[in-house]
């Protein structure tokens, strides 16, 4: 073989091996692969990003909601052992029943989400960052349900709470934006640092870079010296290292801006872009994530606005939203953009 056909059939090889490592989009319906595709390719390798919301939008169910009974349930977390400041409201207590901190987040939810989303993300500090990722780790790893209790009405009921299920489109689909040059961002109102274990943690298949997992950010502690920091506040001053992190203790004083509602859209500010919009923002909450789904697309470049279909209502409060907001963009002679480029999904198509 002479010098020339070596050479193609070593370009030929290279070719062929990079093709078998491209991640595809096996666990998406046909259609909803093709829109994504289509966009990956029109945006690739021109610094563009996507942003994703974690909890069941990137796994199904919630992260903080099954680890607060799992770790009650070893006793690791009790009323005695939370910091005075998130006692808000009294226990609902009977002879019969003492309430578990999981009712009582329940009923914080039932004052106002603005109460009980701060709180999740409070209650785990006293725990360094790596007493919480061995109990992230064992709950991932169990996949069974959680028991606990809340209160309906008066009555207590018992309830199973489900682990994190890694969706295997999203996995797919965070690797596939990396390997086409979109750098892929987490905006989750979870915990950072509880979110960062899953989606920076190689073993649940999300690669996200440490540093592009933005949340409810608390202020981080060294018990040896008493020293306060964040991962954020280390990010922007680029002295980031989240292995020589992980032993602060977590505390429960909440950094800015908090990352829920409004406050998603405000963390693509102030953290990635002013500008820049992501080429797709994908959510499954209206009122969490909606500021972002409508504010943050980049229609002009074909981005998209994923969405994962849970709940009937949502998926009914989400149209309606969709009108409004096009009617809104509408009457003020901007581009209407908030009813292009959907592309929704059910939990059971990605899983």
């Amino acid at each position: 073989m002479n010098v020339a056909l070596k050479t193609a059939a070593i370009g030929l090889s290279l070719l062929l091996s990079l093709k078998t490592f491209a991640t595809e989009l096996d666990h998406w319906p046909s259609e909803a692969a093709k829109q994504l595709d289509r966009m990956i390719t029109a945006n690739a390798h021109k610094g563009n990003y996507a942003v994703f919301d974690m909890d069941n939008t990137s796994y199904r169910y919630d992260l903080e909601e099954a680890l607060l009974p799992f770790m009650e349930n070893k006793g690791l977390l009790s009323r005695d052992k939370l910091d005075p400041s998130l006692k808000l409201i009294p226990f609902k207590d009977s002879a019969e029943h003492k309430e578990s901190l999981f009712s009582y987040y329940y009923r914080l939810c039932e004052i106002d989400d603005m109460v009980c989303y701060p709180w999740v993300a409070q209650v785990f500090s006293g725990f360094t960052l790596k007493e919480l990722k061995v109990q992230v780790d064992e709950l991932m790893a169990s996949g069974k349900p959680v028991p606990s209790t809340y209160y309906e009405g008066g009555q207590v009921k018992a309830i199973e709470v489900q682990p994190p299920k890694v969706f295997k489109g999203q996995a797919e689909l965070y690797n596939k934006l990396m390997e086409n040059g979109i750098e892929v961002y987490v905006v989750s109102a979870a915990s950072e640092e509880l979110v960062r274990m899953v989606a920076s943690d190689p073993k649940y298949g999300y690669n996200v870079k440490p540093q592009n997992v933005i949340g409810v950010s608390l202020l981080l502690k060294d018990r040896a010296t008493g020293q306060l920091t964040t991962a954020r506040k280390q990010i922007s001053a680029g002295h980031y290292d989240a292995k020589a992190n992980e032993g602060l203790e977590l505390t429960p004083y909440l950094w800015t801006p908090a990352t829920w509602m409004a406050g998603k859209q405000a963390a693509i500010l102030t953290y990635i872009d002013e500008w820049k919009k992501p080429v797709l923002v994908g959510g499954d909450t209206p009122t969490s994530d909606g500021y972002m789904q409508f504010h943050g697309v980049d229609v002009g470049k074909g981005g998209i606005h994923l969405w994962i279909n849970r709940k009937p209502k949502y998926m009914e409060q989400l149209e309606g939203m969709i009108a409004s907001q096009a009617a809104a963009q509408a009457k003020e002679g901007l581009p209407v953009t908030a009813d292009k480029n959907w592309v929704i999904v059910t939990p059971e198509q990605i899983q």
